[in-house]
């Protein structure tokens, strides 16, 4: 009878795991689909229903990722005793509000509304994604397959981009439709996303602790916590690169209907490599699977440097894709697979804010060092250059695979 009974609460455990990434994975496609694939078009909307500068069009990108990187950290103490679904629901919420503050900017021309909307957007995005990560983690804590499970949240989170992409790409650059029309589908879509988090069950057991005195320090003086940052600020450069700078160049070079058309690419590739990328995590490791990412996209982004066409842009999307498809997929795991419950969320916060850091960055200095007419083939070779020296970085991680966080 007990033997029956372990086989049936393993089976539930089984059946509540797989119930939760997939919920999981359903809102994060639908939330990408709308305000997630949004992003790539906030540079080309606010140009064209502001008089803004680049600078400042380009720092309402940033603001949402310098507010996350603050708030990954802050939250865990700002937000204690919370329940991680609780933290998805009310961060998912931020993503809607995100897109009614750029709907309003289309009518208000209101920069604090927009750098508001993007701050309270960058904290819900750090809660939520705290949130869900946790609730991943433990779904996968069974089987020990952090990377896969983690594989599945980013790849359907990807999905929901490409489609989203797809789709706001078309509205956008139909003349018949006013400009602001991008932001009231987006923020349908996102509500379904909303709805969906809604859904997830309350584990009332799974809150976030208090963390203790100097646990903050003490864990960012590893040797795996300090690895991991810095591959992860390199990585997210080019993702920032891709929401200040690359549809606007797009836009300059070939038309606002290629800007869809590259930018696909993008969250296409992502959605691949995230699934690939978790499920070699677990079977050859963090430190290969980094040093792989790494070195892929240098030698894509060297390729899009041999042509001046849309199919370059396309390669360069796809280039900075495969970081972004890999790196936080092996980051996000190598936490669940190094920390104890209690630390998962102070370690994920300390970790993650390196990323945001790198995307904030690229987003403020995008505008200033690579503008829409600049030339692009010296930017894509500097980074492939930078890109295989990470390769060589990641492979540090080895030494230190057994280090606890």
């Amino acid at each position: 009878m007990a033997t029956e009974n372990l086989t049936e609460d393993a089976l539930a455990t089984q059946r509540y795991a797989k119930r939760s990434i997939f919920l999981l994975s359903g809102t994060f496609f639908f939330l990408f689909a709308g305000a997630g694939a949004q992003q790539l078009y906030i540079a080309p909307y606010l140009q064209d229903c502001t008089d803004w500068t680049g600078m400042m069009r380009g720092m309402v990108a940033a603001s949402v990722y310098i507010s996350m990187m603050v708030f990954r950290v802050a939250n865990v103490y700002l937000l204690r005793g919370w329940s991680h679904q609780r933290l998805t629901l009310v961060g998912s919420l931020t993503y809607t509000l995100f897109t009614a503050a750029m709907l309003a900017t289309f009518h208000l021309k209101s920069y604090p509304l927009a750098l508001a909307g993007a701050i309270i957007w960058g904290w819900g995005g750090a809660a939520m994604w705290t949130g869900t990560t946790m609730m991943v983690f433990k779904a996968a804590q069974e089987g020990k397959r952090y990377g896969i499970s983690t594989g599945i949240l980013y790849s359907a989170t990807h999905a929901g981009w490409l489609a989203g992409t797809i789709v706001l790409g078309i509205v956008y650059q139909n003349q018949n439709w006013e400009p602001y029309t991008i932001y009231v589908v987006a923020m349908a879509i996102t509500i379904i996303g909303n709805v969906l988090a809604a859904l997830h069950p309350v584990d009332d057991d799974s809150t976030m602790a208090k963390p203790q005195r100097g646990e903050l320090r003490e864990l960012m003086q590893r040797s795996k916590v300090r690895i991991a940052g810095f591959l992860l600020t390199t990585s997210s450069l080019s993702f920032g690169f891709m929401l200040s700078v690359f549809g606007d160049h797009v836009k300059a070079q070939f038309g606002e209907e290629y800007i869809w058309v590259t930018a696909m690419f993008y969250p296409g590739c992502r959605m691949v490599t995230s699934i690939i990328g978790g499920a070699l995590n677990d079977r050859i490791g963090q430190a290969w699977t980094m040093a792989g990412g790494f070195v892929s996209a240098a030698l894509a982004l060297w390729l899009a440097t041999q042509w001046s066409t849309v199919a370059s842009a396309a390669i360069a999307a796809t280039a900075l894709a495969l970081l972004n498809g890999t790196v936080p997929v092996v980051a996000t795991a190598m936490i669940g697979d190094s920390a104890d419950s209690r630390r998962q969320p102070l370690a994920y916060g300390a970790v993650f804010a390196f990323r945001d850091l790198g995307v904030a960055l690229a987003a403020v200095w995008g505008k200033v060092l690579m503008g829409p007419s600049a030339e692009f083939t010296h930017t894509f070779n500097t980074f492939a250059l930078v890109f295989l020296a990470c390769g060589a970085v990641a492979l540090m991680l080895r030494k230190h695979a057994l280090e606890r966080l």
